[in-house]
């Protein structure tokens, strides 16, 4: 076997090398558990942390004690707890989004061709209520993925490449592939880690009939159809919401549920975990900070107010819009706070994807046409939108890795951006567009006219309706009318299978997590509207509305196959620029402008919290930033 991580640097060597020498160090806990210990509630803290804790420095060492308060945007918003409290998987990112590292996990072996993978846990790492995490939680977990009767889906249950899974010990247990899976480790340090290390046998176990033959009596008695419903709303899978909602749920993050998410609840509480598993390198048990406490508001208008009056800690998500910027800065000396830089992964502020699997044959051959794409896209005024919409914040850019990845390819990611009316006519005519009517409306081939009805979510990003309301003259200047269909996520989800749209609007991902999430790229994911029933071909998700796709797209597809195989990175990285190319050459997607970087609120009396950090979904910051080491001064 090669062995991927058994040498360890920096804070993690630190933890390794007291492991080895023994407990050399006094271990601190914060003065809130001093009571419960004095009375037995609680055993001492170098009895309820690992033999080897995972050794976590800031920049300097904290102080015990406060509670950090954010907003959130109703119960619907896991995102803000996934990214700040539950990002606790077998592995982890590194600040820089560069280094898989340590976490729950303390090595780790890769075979030669990449389809094994052999764990050892951290020993003696314990769940919040006190009992050991070991190989028997993570059997357990693989178990309810593979049972088709909880539909949770996920890499865990995957049909493309199915894993198999070999408890050797109550401490190390292998994965094993039945294809290459060289990107495994990556994929697992972020947000799709957190399934394998979310439920505990011993909670989650008592709603499963294998281990409960009153499972399913127990669920109706309880209001549920069936046991797979009732251990969903108890344990869920990894990060939806509803698992904030259950303060018996034995967890492995930082803090623990103290007042739950509910539909009335105003406000989601968090107390400090006792049980918690990483210590500075001092030997202070982290977190350094007692509380969460998360306001739950609709209104951004009342979390930027909680801001501004210095009401929040620390915080971007929600708040950190364009249009608040000169809010926030002028707002600074009164509001005590100052504000960070956010680099986005994102690249681009708006991604117009036309469905080239249309129902209505016209419009398919016209979508799938790239001349009507590269007209469009000379139709856009971009640093028009720029400066209206974004105070000139950004440049013009396609959907394209961003400068700060390493598959930037400024070629890509400029093309077709210059504004040019007679160019966009010239394509547009190329694309078979020659006729108009009387309102100056280019005609289909089947007489009507060219009409593109758009899908927006505004209550996700509000400047996408200011981006589209002057792309609408802009098109319309060009012979083409743009209908705005503002709607909610539910539906703007639901009418993905069902074919039922023109085009929709996203943002960028996958600006800086290119080979990760290239949605925009190829045919990867459920998330590449522009070619949904191609992404059910090649993933073999819905092959009810499973279409083949064309050759190129066909040709990238096997490219990236081999890109999930390979373990070298070099050689990931070289497959997947052959990916990019045919991007290129096919231009699938529109992009408006790079997405600029945002900012964070930080109290000025925080402490170790990033003056710079990226953010995305996949490294789901601030989370990657250790929040557990941030104190109060």
């Amino acid at each position: 076997m090669r062995k991927t991580y058994l040498g360890l640097t920096g804070a993690v060597a630190i933890s390794a090398m007291l492991a080895a020498a023994g407990p050399v160090w006094a271990q601190q806990q914060s003065p809130v558990l001093d009571a419960a210990v004095e009375s037995g509630e609680l055993p001492p803290v170098a009895e309820r942390l690992p033999s080897n804790p995972l050794v976590v420095d800031g920049e300097s060492v904290g102080k015990y004690g406060g509670t950090w308060r954010m907003g959130m945007r109703g119960g619907g918003d896991n995102g803000i707890i996934v990214k700040t409290v539950a990002y606790e998987g077998l592995v982890r990112f590194d600040h820089e989004w560069k280094t898989v590292l340590p976490n729950l996990a303390e090595s780790w072996e890769v075979s030669p061709d990449a389809k094994e993978y052999t764990f050892k846990l951290r020993d003696g790492v314990k769940w919040s209520d006190g009992s050991p995490f070991t190989t028997e939680d993570i059997a357990f977990t693989v178990e309810i993925y593979k049972d088709p009767n909880y539909a949770a889906g996920s890499w865990i249950d995957s049909t493309t490449n199915p894993l198999t899974l070999d408890v050797i010990d109550e401490l190390t247990f292998k994965f094993t592939f039945e294809k290459p899976n060289g990107m495994f480790l990556e994929n697992i340090a972020g947000t799709d880690g957190l399934h394998i290390t979310s439920l505990q046998k011993k909670y989650c176990g008592q709603f499963y009939p294998k281990y409960n033959e009153n499972a399913d009596a127990e669920a109706q008695a309880a209001g549920f159809t069936n046991w797979a419903l009732y251990l969903q709303d108890r344990c869920s899978w990894g990060f939806e919401t509803i698992r904030f909602s259950n303060p018996d749920l034995p967890v492995l993050y930082g803090w623990v549920i103290d007042q739950p998410l509910n539909a009335n609840a105003a406000r989601l509480t968090w107390k400090r975990n006792p049980y918690y598993w990483k210590t500075d390198s001092e030997g202070n048990q982290l977190p350094y900070i007692d509380n969460l406490d998360m306001r739950v508001s609709e209104s951004i208008e009342e979390l930027t107010l909680l801001a501004l009056n210095g009401e929040i800690d620390f915080q971007e998500r929600h708040i950190a819009t364009t249009v608040n910027k000169p809010l926030f800065f002028d707002g600074q000396e009164q509001g005590d706070y100052h504000l960070g830089e956010v680099i986005p992964s994102s690249s681009n502020t708006l991604v117009l994807q036309l469905n080239m699997n249309h129902d209505d044959p016209v419009k398919r051959e016209l979508y799938q046409n790239k001349d009507f794409r590269v007209g469009l896209s000379h139709a856009i005024d971009r640093q028009e939108i720029i400066d209206v919409v974004f105070t000139g914040q950004g440049e013009p850019f396609q959907v394209a890795p961003r400068p700060e990845s390493e598959f930037y390819d400024e070629e890509l990611a400029k093309q077709y951006t210059e504004f040019d009316p007679d160019l966009a006519a010239q394509h547009l005519d190329a694309a078979g567009l020659t006729e108009m009517n009387g309102d100056g409306i280019r005609l289909m081939s089947n007489g009507q006219p060219a009409k593109i009805t758009v899908d927006v979510i505004s209550a996700l990003r509000p400047e996408w309706i200011d981006i589209l309301e002057i792309m609408q003259l802009q098109f319309q200047a060009a012979g083409i009318e743009l209908e705005l269909n503002n709607i909610d996520r539910t539906l703007f989800y639901d009418k993905r299978p069902g074919n039922d749209f023109d085009a929709q609007i996203w943002a960028g991902d996958g600006g800086i997590e290119a080979i990760q999430d290239p949605r925009y790229y190829f045919p990867f994911s459920d998330e590449s509207v522009w070619a949904y029933k191609w992404v059910q071909w090649y993933n073999g998700t819905k092959p009810e509305i499973a279409e083949e796709p064309v050759d190129w797209a066909k040709e990238q597809m096997a490219l990236y196959d081999q890109v999930k195989a390979e373990a070298d990175p070099a050689k990931r990285g070289e497959l997947f620029r052959q990916v990019l190319a045919i991007t290129k050459e096919q231009f699938p997607v529109i992009g408006v402008s790079l997405m600029p970087n945002s900012y964070s609120i930080i109290r000025n009396n925080l402490r170790n919290a990033p003056e710079s950090m990226f953010n995305a979904w996949l490294f789901p910051t601030p989370s990657p930033m250790d929040p557990v080491t941030w104190y109060f001064e």
